[in-house]
């Protein structure tokens, strides 16, 4: 009887061990995606998708010449996008997974009225976390999913997947994550800054070719579920002190009598901006009062105190948040989200003069804007917070 018992046990024991590996697949025979890129065009969603070579990110133990792109990006197209989405597993040859999807871009086209349609579809299936920075853009989705890496180092390195190590030394506009967005995304007055992103570089070269490199170069404001418009350039500087949820350091330039040199350069940190409003007439002023610490990192000499350094840094600052607000005024871009300040703390007004206006930043203006700049640094090269 005991003879049985182990024999029996003992298959047991084997079928244990077998069942915990029979189906599993070698990572080499699965298509895991990295990127999703969405766009509308012709009454057609086209979903891109990028695939990278894993196995040629395992074998280099450096930086390496690749001879060939290790990107691959794939085009399916239908009339939903869930359709579109199934047209890429044509031609996939093998098991496709978007449980490692780290970045997704979304088109001009497709943040215009399709961002609720776009995010049902994703979320429904079940493997898509909620965890993938996420982004805008103006240029050939293809583009911004095939970009170069500095140095040949591996593609799992740039911009699109890793953001916040650049934004923590240059803090130019924010990145969010999915959820993030999600967070307001159906609130009838939030304003979600989605940062918008390109692969035109001008910047870094490799002999005498500039190879295609990711940057952000501004934000679309979304509200309302749809793309207000894209801020860039200058026109974004105001947003930096009243809207972000943080501003890690940015450069000031401070100039003086029209003079295209600079002349102070300050290092900000961390502003906070507290906006109170006001009706006034058939209308709503906000007076904004900010403050922000910073450190020297140029000066001519021109100044005589650090009080004078500060004084020119908050005439500054002031002068952006200003043209800032009138440019985007003009464009009907709420980019300081001011609707969004008085849905949540002023209702009777939000429903008064906003609920039901197509373009209540008409509505608004700035009265006061204080800024307060305090420099950390004016005797020493170093600095404490």
């Amino acid at each position: 009887m005991s003879k049985w018992i182990y024999l029996l046990c003992l298959l047991m024991s084997c079928l244990i061990i077998l069942s915990g590996c029979w189906d599993s697949k070698e990572v080499q025979s699965i298509n895991f995606i990295t990127g999703i890129g969405i766009d509308y065009e012709d009454n057609k969603y086209v979903a891109y998708a990028q695939l990278i070579d894993f196995s040629s990110i395992a074998k280099q133990e450096g930086p390496t010449s690749r001879e060939e792109s290790d990107i691959w990006v794939g085009r399916g197209e239908g009339t939903t996008l869930s359709m579109a989405i199934n047209d890429l597993y044509q031609t996939s040859q093998q098991q496709t997974l978007w449980t490692h999807v780290k970045a997704i871009v979304l088109s001009k086209n497709a943040m215009s009225g399709r961002l609720e349609e776009i995010f049902n579809t994703l979320l429904h299936s079940g493997q898509l976390r909620y965890t993938p920075w996420i982004f805008g853009t103006e240029q050939s989705i293809p583009e911004v999913l095939s970009p170069s890496a500095l140095l040949n180092q591996s593609t799992q390195t740039i911009e699109l997947f890793e953001p916040v190590k650049l934004y923590k030394q240059h803090s130019a506009f924010e990145p969010i994550r999915l959820h993030e967005l999600l967070d307001g995304f159906r609130e009838p007055a939030s304003v979600i800054l989605l940062p918008s992103i390109t692969d035109k570089n001008k910047t870094w070269f490799n002999g005498d070719k500039a190879p295609p490199l990711i940057r952000t170069d501004g934000f679309f404001v979304i509200s309302n579920g749809r793309s207000q418009g894209k801020v860039a350039g200058k026109d974004a500087d105001g947003t930096r002190f009243v809207n972000y949820n943080h501003v890690y350091q940015y450069p000031l330039y401070v100039y003086k009598n029209g003079s295209k040199t600079p002349d102070l350069t300050l290092r900000l940190h961390n502003p906070q901006t507290k906006i109170s409003s006001r009706k006034v007439g058939n209308g709503v002023t906000f007076d904004l009062t900010t403050s922000v610490k910073s450190v020297i990192v140029e000066d001519n000499g021109s100044h005589n105190s650090p009080r004078t350094m500060e004084k020119a840094a908050e005439e500054q600052i002031e002068s952006e948040i200003r043209t800032t607000f009138q440019k985007n005024k003009s464009r009907n871009i709420d980019s300081y989200g001011l609707a969004e300040h008085l849905y949540r703390h002023d209702l009777a007004v939000w429903k008064e003069l906003v609920q039901q206006r197509a373009d209540p930043i008409k509505q608004f203006n700035l009265g006061k804007v204080e800024v307060h700049v305090k420099i950390l640094n004016a005797s020493t090269y170093k600095y404490t917070e």
